[in-house]
């Protein structure tokens, strides 16, 4: 049985894109780092390149990580591959709206799937997120590249599959039947519809009613914090599905999005082991993992 879904006495902590306050995000520096730091389990994204790889990075642009003006699906693996994530790298914007720029000891390259599933997928539970592109929303062979990856490493049952893309885990699914996917939901979705609804809450209602996974046929699903309530929760579990959440004590917004300052606090913690939540995801997985032991 896949952990993730297995029942819990404290929510499983995963650290977000690795071990970032220490180690540049989804690099494989930062996933052995926490594995020496004993955490159950990361979190990585993969996008593709223009020679359909599998690789592990955030932004569909090179920019902010590299220094490249290329976007990912410009180049080939071996062109990425020469490529390094930089030591002086920008974050985003904090809780108060500043610039944040983490400061390494050396660059890093930009690994593959392939590359991180043989190195830590033996060792720590795998959130596995597809990302999304608005401009190509019609691309979802990512879906199955990702699922054949996952399916030769023979990692299965240590990964979840998540997007915020219905589609992309529609095709993982069918690539390989045994994996756990999930829908992401995050707290801006329905801001087009301000005007007429409350967007939060009418996620909130959306996430309860278990619709999501009823309609796509999935099992887990992942959601901002601040979407989630007791009754969240409840429902979720009572239709046997799990529920995670993202992202607490975040370094910084890379969107521009602000950064709600209860996810900086302890407090929230609390609130969201007490709920029951099935994992939290955090830039600062010690932090997490120490107010959970």
């Amino acid at each position: 049985m896949n952990p993730f879904l297995t029942g819990k006495h404290l929510p499983i902590v995963v650290g977000h894109r690795g071990v970032p306050k220490l180690h540049q995000e989804n690099t494989l520096a930062g996933f052995k780092r926490a594995v020496e730091l004993g955490l159950p389990a990361i979190e990585l994204d993969v996008r593709l390149t223009a020679d359909r790889k599998a690789v592990v990075l955030h932004d569909h642009n090179l920019r902010r990580l590299t220094g490249s003006s290329f976007d990912v699906d410009d180049l080939t693996w071996d062109q990425l591959s020469r490529l390094r994530i930089r030591k002086d790298l920008p974050m985003g914007i904090d809780e108060h709206g500043k610039e944040v720029v983490a400061h390494y000891d050396r660059q890093e390259r930009i690994p593959l799937l392939a590359e991180v599933l043989a190195e830590v997928a033996a060792k720590v539970l795998i959130n596995i997120e597809l990302k999304l592109d608005v401009a190509k929303l019609w691309a979802t062979e990512i879906g199955d590249v990702a699922a054949h990856v996952i399916a030769e490493a023979r990692a299965e049952h240590r990964v979840i599959v998540t997007s915020f893309d219905p589609r992309k885990l529609s095709r993982a699914v069918q690539k390989e039947s045994r994996l756990a996917v999930g829908f992401c939901f995050d707290d801006t979705m329905l801001n087009f519809a301000r005007p007429l609804l409350d967007p939060r809450r009418m996620l909130s209602r959306i996430l309860e009613s278990n619709f999501v996974n009823r309609l796509l046929g999935t099992r887990l699903v992942g959601a901002e914090h601040t979407l989630i309530g007791h009754k969240t929760v409840e429902r979720v579990h009572a239709a046997g599905a799990a529920i995670g959440t993202h992202t607490l004590f975040p370094m910084g917004s890379t969107t521009g999005k602000p950064i709600d300052p209860s996810s900086m606090t302890e407090r929230e913690v609390h609130r969201l082991v007490e709920l029951g939540v099935d994992w939290i995801e955090s830039d600062d997985p010690e932090r997490l993992q120490a107010l959970l032991s």
